[in-house]
């Protein structure tokens, strides 16, 4: 019989178990694995750092092989999404994109009008020729997004560079030497025009109206219609279910408000009539 326990196959199924249980143990700011998971993923979690700035000076490089910063990618106009991936990981980092790529493709937000992604190895061996082929596949994936191209950026950079930006963020990873390969969560930061961030996702899969919830509240009112600002008010951030939920508060301001706004515009023309009608009266009244 073969043997199936080989080391390739043990570590595709520590992956698979990590992906299962990332979505329940990274939730809650500064969250922390349990002590069931494998040994390899227990300092593998997500600080989060919400309304910290991300720093815009890390030096990274492009999918063309061009020099850049992290700065580049943030033109104070659309807000940026943020993953940390690396192009060889077996399991987690396939999912992830997969899924976000299906995400994408049912938002009405485009890719490269009203947001941008900056997607950075984790993996500072990975060449400019492998994260271009990435950069190409993910893209080739996308339905009708004619802006994708220059608005998802694949980027290298060198082990220092990795580690400030993933410290910026709160992404712990860590890394196998006899493997070769990296445990690390699922994590989509979502950042400002400016670079200030806004929310996290820390899930394998992302709903595409928590995306876009997200992507106007990092945006701030920079993109999306008047009625997707309204939406975007009627909803609030709870980080203990780590999604949007509607804001009950203000639909009840919102509805005081509005039963008052109904009252005044059916009593003041009564009032004015009445008030009309008491000063003809006075006029029509003979002297004695």
């Amino acid at each position: 019989m073969v043997n199936m326990l080989t080391p390739r196959f043990v570590r595709l199924a520590i992956c698979v178990c990590f992906v299962a249980v990332s979505g329940l143990s990274v939730r809650p700011v500064n969250a922390q694995l349990n002590d069931r998971v494998p040994k390899q993923v227990e300092d593998v979690t997500v600080e989060q750092k919400l309304g910290e700035s991300l720093p815009l000076d890390i030096p990274l490089i492009d999918s063309q092989g061009q020099p850049t910063q992290s700065g580049y990618y943030f033109d104070g106009k659309v807000p940026v999404l943020l993953t940390l991936n690396y192009s060889n990981c077996p399991v987690l980092c396939n999912v992830q994109l997969n899924a976000l790529v299906e995400t994408l493709n049912q938002l009405d937000l485009k890719l490269g009008k009203d947001f941008r992604i900056l997607t950075v190895s984790i993996d500072p061996r990975e060449t400019t020729e492998k994260i271009r082929q990435t950069k190409q596949r993910y893209v080739a994936m996308l339905d009708r997004q004619p802006g994708a191209e220059a608005g998802w950026n694949f980027c290298t950079a060198r082990e220092t560079a990795i580690r400030k930006l993933a410290d910026a963020v709160g992404f712990r990873y860590t890394y196998d030497a006899k493997s070769g390969e990296y445990y690390h969560p699922a994590m989509l930061a979502f950042i400002s025009p400016k670079g200030v961030i806004s929310r996290y996702s820390l899930d394998v899969a992302f709903p595409a109206e928590q995306t876009k919830l997200a992507l106007l509240d990092a945006g701030d009112g920079t993109i999306g219609s008047p009625v997707d600002q309204f939406i975007m008010w009627c909803f609030s951030y709870d980080p203990e279910q780590g999604s949007y939920v509607l804001a009950a508060w203000r639909l009840m301001r919102l509805a005081a408000a509005t039963t008052v706004i109904v009252l005044l515009a059916t009593l003041i023309p009564y009032w004015l009539g009445r008030k009309r009608s008491a000063a003809a009266a006075l006029v029509a009244e003979p002297c004695p």
